[in-house]
């Protein structure tokens, strides 16, 4: 219980923190977890499973963030959209595993699907990161406070 609470934590924290300083595609992408995340926990509600079972909608949610991840990467020019959908992939196998082997544990399952969520939140936070200190360099840096110095 209290790993979701900050994983929703965390998750918000850096939804506003990339809505603030992100470009159109870190937004995009953060806004694409944080409404799968969403749908996630909407879709345990209602299939009233908790990680104990494999759970189709689940799945679904997670194929549709997938989908989404990679026609994001397909369409961009940035690298690091390329991590996104590797790391859903990988979300995605978890739950075929789980289908194929259904007395893998509750908590190694739920475990499975949370950990690559962090990833994915990191990379996005640091590619807004990397964009704003781009475009500061980019307007002009020193009048931005973005110095670069070289020795």
């Amino acid at each position: 219980m209290i790993w979701g609470v900050i994983y929703v934590v965390l998750l918000a924290v850096i939804t506003v923190i990339v809505l603030r300083i992100g470009e159109r595609e870190t937004r995009f992408a953060i806004l694409t977890l944080a409404i799968g995340s969403a749908l996630t926990l909407l879709s345990l509600l209602v299939s009233g499973s908790r990680f104990d079972i494999f759970s189709l909608l689940v799945m679904s949610v997670d194929l549709v963030v997938l989908a989404v991840f990679l026609g994001h990467a397909l369409v961009s020019r940035r690298y690091w959209t390329l991590c996104l959908p590797a790391f859903q992939l990988i979300t995605c196998f978890i739950h075929v595993v789980k289908l194929a082997a259904p007395e893998i544990a509750p908590r190694v399952y739920s475990a499975g699907q949370g950990f690559w969520a962090y990833p994915t939140m990191l990379v996005i936070l640091m590619a807004a990161i990397w964009a704003k200190r781009d475009a500061a360099a980019q307007a002009g840096g020193a009048e931005q406070g973005c110095e670069r110095t070289y020795r």
